[in-house]
């Protein structure tokens, strides 16, 4: 769904934005290195959630952590309350909990 590939392509942005300067450096050795920002992968996510509220803890947790990388912090302490209060229906969904609960507990 339309939901989904905002959500992934969101998530594309926030990994390619959290590499280290080694890796990025790397990867510009063999070709142009592309452009994001937290702002584009959050208005992926915020377009996932429009197209299924609440149907993803992935896309909540990055929503939250994109807007916490921006200082937006009170609007990505909801995003991030939400994800960790969302049930884990598959093992993917509790990896991903998990790691949304120790972002929020290290930064707020």
């Amino acid at each position: 769904s339309s939901g989904i590939n905002a959500e992934y392509g969101g998530a594309w942005h926030m990994e390619l934005l959290e590499l280290s300067w080694v890796q990025r450096n790397f990867i510009s050795l063999y070709c142009t290195f592309p452009k994001c920002s937290y702002e584009e992968a959050l208005d992926l996510f915020l377009k996932a959630e429009d197209l299924a509220p609440g149907s993803s803890v992935r896309n909540l947790y990055l929503a939250g952590k994109a807007c916490f990388r921006l200082g937006r912090k009170s609007e990505a302490r909801q995003y991030l309350e939400h994800a960790v209060n969302c049930p884990a229906d598959t093992k993917e969904d509790q990896m991903v909990l998990e790691e949304a609960k120790r972002f929020y507990n290290s930064n707020f």
